[in-house]
């Protein structure tokens, strides 16, 4: 069975991220995600999928460095908001807005290069 709906749906195979220093940033999202790099084949790194995820990521290296808000930015589920945002913080990242929304608390936050991303508390969910 094709795992596309039709010929015209896509089908989603990771999330890339635009960086310029491809090492470093890899060390910083395998370590964040406490997943391995599964290789850094120039220009690209490419994260080991951790069990349960669904999404892989890639880095891919460019001439340029970030400029503006980020319209596209990736969401984390973490049981402990505090322990993450230190741990962020410990391997190079930034911190941005605290925010909440009815039961939903989340921190914006900036990995080395200024990409932004969500980190959410959650209760503790399955992994399928």
């Amino acid at each position: 069975m094709s795992p596309f709906q039709s010929d015209t749906t896509p089908l989603h195979i990771a999330v890339t991220i635009d960086v310029t220093d491809l090492e470093a940033q890899a060390m910083f999202w395998s370590e964040l995600l406490g997943v391995e790099v599964n290789g850094i084949m120039e220009p690209f790194a490419f994260i080991e999928p951790a069990p349960g995820r669904k999404i892989d990521l890639w880095l891919q290296r460019v001439p340029e460095e970030k400029a503006g808000k980020n319209r596209v930015h990736l969401d984390f589920a973490v049981p402990d908001l505090a322990a993450t945002e230190r741990r962020v913080v410990e391997l190079g990242g930034s911190l941005g807005d605290r925010h909440e929304w009815g039961k939903y608390r989340w921190r914006i936050c900036r990995d080395p290069e200024g990409n932004e991303f969500d980190i959410m508390q959650a209760d503790p969910f399955p992994i399928e």
